[in-house]
């Protein structure tokens, strides 16, 4: 079994590996651009050397001339291309980086608020304990339970004759004539009407006996009004009595010294915020980086790199030189035998590193499309509060099973929600939650509590109080996942 921290640190854990080998791939990637434009280079100079072993002095000329015009043109766009690369990948790893230590200190810093969570709620429970031996709690402890059970009493018979009055009532209800009477107010002082009006009211309330029925009718709906103002008077009575109880509690963890703990807590909450304050920001500084990234490496929105490739497939595609190939090949020359043999050894690495550029591209968008699917399983997690000091998960090993096959593109994320759903409880607090505090629970969001209280991933937030709620179908999700179905996802693409 392994707490909520511990499994969110897993998760980053894994989205860490996964950063990791996308930076390689950006390596590896970098280094293949850099092969490709070397090779390019060295590819139109052995043109222009086989150009002028072949060719007459004004064709080698003039075909040259044209070689380095095209090169020309294309030379800056791809060195700057290729540059901007080179930096976006420096910007990416450095991001990466950053996002992995700033998650290292929110963990940290939510381990921190477990540790100090823990030695409140021991004194807590030290206090309840010595506490309950006083003469003066039992006392108290005996006027609150007499009068929360007579307030519970009065409640409960409020709400019965609440319950009971529809069905009571539902006579008068439904006849027509009577509740024309008593919404008209007939038989009061806020009655007004002409005199015909009035004259034909009296001979239909004398018709159906209104006086009486009137007042049956008043009864029956100033009775739960009445026993729900009682109900609420004992409320009140039981209140303050429970809070003459939590004032004798919140004494005893008082003289045992809890207050240093209490603000060691809320200081570490502090700093916990602002450790998920700082991750957040970098995080999605990592991700304009990464839409960036994909930008450029795909080629889309940027004319000028598109058309430095024209030039030089049309420069390529020229007849001279295919005229250049055809008669260096028909000639038995050793000279520009050896050029056409370089030319053709450095067109076959070009295609095996644009090949290897095509599965670079296709396993960087398979490690990019599990890093987000595991990141968005990640954000589930938290906005459900699964993160909780108190959330706790009994199948660890098949979480840790799942992120491993994630890590080896066996498995869909999909399913890891699932299991993450499946393993999630809470542990009980260590002292009651409602010890020494009459109005809402221990003043840090615990499980359960009462409505007013956070939900999900609030109780992150250091003013948040009284009860906690995990949200699994709210944002947290509930049900399987689809995030990690989404084919919208697009990295790579063509340098």
């Amino acid at each position: 079994m392994q707490s909520g921290r511990q499994t969110l640190s897993s998760l980053d854990q894994t989205i860490a590996r996964l950063q990791n080998e996308e930076v390689r791939l950006d390596g590896q990637m970098k280094s293949a651009v850099a092969d490709s434009e070397r090779l390019r280079r060295e590819r139109a100079d052995v043109l222009r050397e086989l150009a002028r072993v072949k060719l007459d002095e004004i064709a080698a000329g003039r075909l040259v001339r044209d070689l380095d015009a095209a090169e020309r043109r294309a030379v800056d766009v791809l060195d700057d291309r290729r540059n901007r690369i080179a930096a976006l990948t420096e910007r990416h790893a450095a991001a990466v980086r950053d996002v992995q230590a700033a998650a290292t200190d929110r963990d940290t810093a939510a381990g921190a608020v477990e540790a100090a969570l823990s030695v409140v709620e021991h004194r807590r429970a030290e206090a309840d304990k010595l506490v309950k031996t006083t003469p003066e709690w039992q006392s108290a402890k005996s006027r609150f339970d007499a009068a929360d059970g007579i307030a519970s009493e009065a409640e409960q018979k409020a709400t019965q004759s609440e319950t009971e009055l529809g069905a009571k009532k539902k006579p008068y209800d439904d006849d027509p004539l009577f509740i024309y009477l008593w919404r008209a107010n007939f038989g009061t002082s806020r009655y007004v009407a002409g005199n015909l009006v009035r004259t034909i009211d009296r001979i239909v309330a004398e018709f159906v006996g209104y006086t009486d029925a009137r007042a049956n009718y008043a009864m029956l709906s100033e009775i739960p009004v009445r026993l729900r103002e009682h109900a609420t008077v004992r409320r009140a009575s039981a209140t303050v009595a429970q809070s003459e109880l939590a004032e004798i509690e919140r004494k005893a963890m008082v003289q045992l010294g809890i207050e240093k703990d209490e603000r060691e807590l809320t200081a570490a909450r502090h700093k916990l915020a602002t450790a998920e304050a700082t991750l957040a920001g970098k995080q999605k500084y990592l991700a304009d980086i990464e839409q960036q990234r994909t930008a450029m490496l795909s080629g889309t929105g940027d004319p000028a790199y598109a058309e430095a490739l024209d030039t030089i497939a049309s420069a390529d595609a020229r007849d001279d030189i295919a005229t250049l190939f055809r008669e260096a090949r028909r000639t038995a020359t050793d000279a520009d035998e050896a050029l056409v043999r370089k030319v053709d050894e450095i067109d076959r690495n070009t295609e095996r590193i644009e090949q290897d550029k095509a599965e670079l591209r296709r396993t960087a968008k398979s490690v990019a499309q599990r890093r987000a699917e595991v990141e968005s399983t990640r954000e589930r997690f938290r906005t459900a509060g699964y993160d909780h000091p108190h959330a706790t998960f009994g199948n660890d090993g098949d979480i840790g099973r799942v992120l491993g096959q994630i890590l080896e593109g066996a498995v869909r994320s999909g399913i890891l929600w699932d299991v993450i759903r499946g393993g999630y409880s809470t542990r009980s607090p260590r002292s009651r939650p409602e010890f020494g505090t009459p109005s809402f629970p221990f003043p840090f969001p615990m499980p359960g509590g009462g409505a007013s209280g956070t939900s999900g991933g609030g109780w992150r937030e250091p003013e948040s109080r009284g009860g906690w709620f995990p949200t699994p179908d709210s944002g947290g999700g509930g049900g399987k996942s689809s995030g990690g179905d989404n084919d919208e996802f697009t990295t790579g693409g063509s340098f």
